[in-house]
């Protein structure tokens, strides 16, 4: 039994059951230890929690970082399209993340709740810039219709957000046929530009 065996199926749980519902006996049971044996490696259910909570939300970072990276030559329409593909794509493959991150951001356990999710406030407004730079170059690229570009990033994680959420709901969701309807929300018409 190593300390990554344990965030593992520790992960699986938080991610099916959510914290309070998960017990460390739960995690003992599944991995096939004693309670106690958890210990070793991790003082408190709460502080195996919150190293999950840095992992995932390392992981997180790095698939941002990894599309705006690799994105950053492309047009602006063009960029948000395939940072939200490569985001989207990254959390459909890693489901148990998605679920996490879900329940976390929505249901965070009442006894951390800060501590849980200050690391994603401070990810968030990161992100949300880099996201309102490149709505604003495609305003002034004539692409975009005119807006505030922080609120249109906010939109942008707004459509993200209820996206993956659907994507937990409805797993035979048409992920293409949705995310070219999205865009159209976003786009000045041909005539327009």
């Amino acid at each position: 039994m190593t300390a990554q065996h344990i965030l593992q199926v520790a992960l699986q749980l938080f991610s099916e059951k959510g914290y309070d519902a998960t017990t460390l006996a739960d995690i003992a049971t599944e991995i096939g230890i004693k309670k106690p044996s958890i210990y070793a490696h991790y003082p408190s259910k709460m502080h195996l929690f919150l190293v999950i909570v840095d992992a995932v939300k390392q992981d997180y970072r790095t698939c941002w970082l990894q599309a705006l990276e690799k994105s950053a030559s492309l047009p602006a329409d063009v960029r948000l399209d395939a940072i939200f593909l490569w985001v989207s794509t990254y959390l459909i493959n890693n489901r148990e993340k998605l679920s996490f991150l879900v329940r976390l951001w929505l249901f965070p356990p009442a006894d951390c709740a800060n501590d849980a999710l200050l690391p994603f406030d401070e990810l968030n407004v990161e992100l949300t810039a880099e996201i309102a730079a490149i709505f604003e170059q495609g305003m002034d690229d004539g692409i975009f219709q005119s807006g505030l570009p922080e609120e249109m990033s906010h939109a942008y994680f707004c459509v993200l957000d209820g996206y993956l959420v659907r994507v937990i709901r409805y797993p035979e969701l048409d992920y293409k046929k949705a995310l070219s309807i999205i865009w159209k929300s976003f786009m000045l018409s041909p005539q327009q530009r």
